[in-house]
């Protein structure tokens, strides 16, 4: 059954460009120091959507925003000084992102129906890291807090776009 799902698949992708684009997206290369979130697919042209992390906890500002041609990062940072980064990635050709787990513990979560890994240190004092590839909007989300684990999913499934006016 194995072998007739791959030669079809292979057909497909051999056949259909969309197939094939769904297909090879985006791959999660795991090595043993880190892993690489390695994309291929068309350039995106046009200005980076506005994302933002709606559902901070108390007190916490936005104090950082770069914005660059294929990606956003975002520094949130509360008065006694924990901060709380979030990055987020175009999936085009030759776009990466490397996550160095360390010895962290990594678990399967679900952002808001979307797959994802969860980078749990063994430290409880150590930053955890949410990421997740949202494939409908072809961007890839890194959220990484000085938290508890119900926070950080919190924080993560808190993702939205912001509507901007024209």
């Amino acid at each position: 059954i194995l072998l007739v799902f791959s030669l079809s698949l292979g057909s497909l992708m051999a056949v259909s460009p969309t197939v094939r684009a769904a297909v090879v997206r985006w791959v999660t290369e795991w090595y043993e120091t880190h892993i690489v979130y390695r994309y291929s697919g068309e350039d995106i042209s046009g200005e980076m959507p506005q994302y933002e992390i709606s559902g901070l906890p108390q007190d916490y500002t936005e104090i950082i925003r770069d914005v660059y041609e294929a990606s956003v990062s975002v520094v949130y940072e509360s008065p006694s000084g924990d901060m709380i980064c979030f990055d987020y990635t175009y999936m085009q050709q030759g776009a990466a992102n490397i996550i160095a787990p360390g010895d962290d513990e990594i678990l399967d979560v679900t952002v808001n129906g979307i797959q994802g890994q969860f980078f749990l240190p063994h430290d409880p004092e150590d930053a955890k890291t949410i990421t997740w590839i949202d494939a409908d909007s072809n961007l890839q989300f890194v959220v990484k807090a000085f938290c508890s684990e119900t926070d950080i999913l919190h924080i993560a499934e808190s993702v939205s776009l912001v509507k901007t006016e024209k």
